[in-house]
């Protein structure tokens, strides 16, 4: 049997692509059960995520609580779902887990989808680079409204806004300092201090 009539697309002499419902079952059926950290689907690429560390768990929590809390006093709460470290599919060989991701209430399903999707926030502790260049592409590409790069070691929040289906941005902005605000396109009425960030 060849890769191709195994469903796998073959590049080169050993590179294979997956769709999403082909790494469902390499999950179910436990092939990730001994690999440290997560394990996300990257066009068609199965890619090891390094585990997270202390620090990028409770970024990750404030980032999360943040969100949360200020929608919940805005009373916007109840149109989003709130969401820490859960797999967004996008299309058919995309499968990343967002360190936080906000989408719109509607149909529950088993993933969020892209298409649901108002605002993916990635913590960028040892993955700055490949954050603002694949993961900048990819949301782009999905019409992710909105992309955070969060940098709490530079205290920096990236906010790319306006995606484009080439996979760039129209607008990019860098806030840094503690008296910096942002408001979410989500819910524009709120504003939320970097310090609460971090």
């Amino acid at each position: 049997m060849t890769a191709t009539d195994a469903g796998f697309e073959e590049r080169g002499d050993s590179e294979f692509l997956f769709d999403f419902d082909q790494f469902e079952l390499m999950d179910q059926a436990g092939v990730f059960s001994g690999v440290q950290g997560r394990v996300e689907l990257i066009e068609g690429k199965i890619i090891q995520m390094a585990p997270a560390s202390g620090d990028h768990g409770e970024v990750s929590g404030g980032v999360f609580y943040a969100l949360k809390s200020a929608a919940m006093a805005a009373g916007v709460d109840k149109l989003h779902r709130f969401i820490v470290h859960a797999t967004l599919k996008i299309g058919t060989c995309s499968a990343p887990e967002p360190d936080v991701l906000v989408i719109r209430r509607g149909e529950s399903e088993k993933y969020a989808r892209a298409e649901q999707a108002v605002l993916v926030a990635e913590v960028s502790i040892s993955t700055r680079e490949n954050d603002l260049t694949v993961k900048s592409r990819l949301y782009a590409k999905a019409s992710v409204p909105e992309y955070w790069v969060v940098e709490p070691e530079a205290r920096r929040l990236n906010v790319f806004r306006e995606p484009q289906a080439d996979g760039t941005w129209t607008s990019t902005t860098v806030l840094e300092g503690d008296d910096a605000a942002v408001s979410p396109l989500f819910a524009p009425q709120i504003s939320i201090a970097l310090s609460e960030l971090f």
